[in-house]
């Protein structure tokens, strides 16, 4: 018999899974999801360190390998299309790859006093260039890590919407102050009754089976239980109790805006891990991240798993 909490409003409903699990794999298992590969972004600055030091603990945690990428931006002249713009053009090319061959061997030097399995890969080009890249390397792995500053510094969010919308892979965000974090042992669910949530959830599996504690939440509204997306929650905290997760459900009422909601939760109940769906429109095949996304990408005080 598997069981969960569900703390909505102002009851607490207990739910019990009488199914035969006889057959099924014990929490922890050989057989439960788990982290091979694990992508490491790196754009060669100050900024990757909780990435890194992040990266490691997960690898350690699950025997996995590090596939770091260093992405090395080559900028490309205004007015291109000018006179002379070719010259110019090779020029920029041999002082951003002169400049990343210092990054990549401090980088290679960082990497060498890690305790775990690694790699080094570089890519050198255009924005549009390494995002084809970037799109290709997140497909070879199992999880994407970067960190969060790198990506809200950014002059824009092209190498972190590639990893989302182009390769349909999940990222995990770090920010400064987890670099020191141990493996999640408190995860909160930032829970919707949408797609993009439910492939957060799947790539979040080897985190939920190991934490202590799951938590799905979801930001309270108006109207029946079915409308607030309720029975769905429900059935997903009884697909991650059969995985053997502990799992509690949680509205958060008063909340205007989801993502300081679901931040001042994490925070209330000191999440290891934030998960979510990753929201975006199209505009001209850009793709363009939604309100309560973009302010979780923004805001986010702890390392946030995300997938679209």
């Amino acid at each position: 018999m598997v069981g969960f909490e569900s703390n909505q409003g102002a009851g607490t409903m207990t739910f019990e899974d009488r199914s035969d699990h006889s057959q099924s794999q014990s929490h922890g298992s050989a057989a439960s999801p788990f982290i091979a590969d694990l992508g490491v972004m790196l754009i060669g600055a100050q900024s990757d360190e909780p990435a890194i030091a992040y990266a490691e603990t997960l690898a350690a945690s699950f025997g996995a390998h590090l596939d770091c990428h260093y992405l090395n931006h080559i900028p490309i002249p205004i007015l291109a299309t000018a006179p002379g713009s070719a010259v110019l053009s090779a020029e920029f090319a041999r002082q951003a790859e002169e400049a990343g061959d210092t990054v990549a061997a401090g980088l290679r030097q960082r990497l060498e006093r890690l305790g775990v399995p690694w790699e080094l890969r570089r890519s050198d080009g255009t924005l549009g260039e390494l995002r084809s890249a970037v799109m290709r390397q997140s497909g070879l792995v199992d999880l994407v890590v970067q960190s969060q500053k790198s990506v809200t510094q950014a002059t824009d969010m092209s190498l972190f919407e590639a990893v989302l919308f182009d390769a349909r892979a999940p990222i995990l965000l770090v920010p400064d102050d987890a670099a020191d974090a141990k493996a999640p042992a408190t995860v909160l669910v930032a829970f919707r009754d949408t797609p993009e949530c439910a492939r957060a959830i799947a790539a979040a599996l080897p985190f939920l089976e190991r934490a202590d504690l799951a938590i799905l939440a979801s930001v309270a509204e108006d109207g029946s239980a079915e409308e607030r997306g309720i029975e769905p929650m429900n059935d997903m905290a009884r697909h991650l109790a059969r995985h053997g997760v502990t799992v509690e459900l949680r509205e958060l009422p008063g909340w205007t805006d989801p993502a300081e909601g679901l931040l001042a939760e994490a925070k209330a109940v000191g999440a290891d891990l934030l998960v979510a769906g990753a929201y975006g429109h199209s505009r001209l095949r850009e793709y363009l991240l939604g309100g309560v996304t973009r302010n979780l990408v923004r805001s986010a005080g702890l390392p946030m798993l995300m997938a679209h």
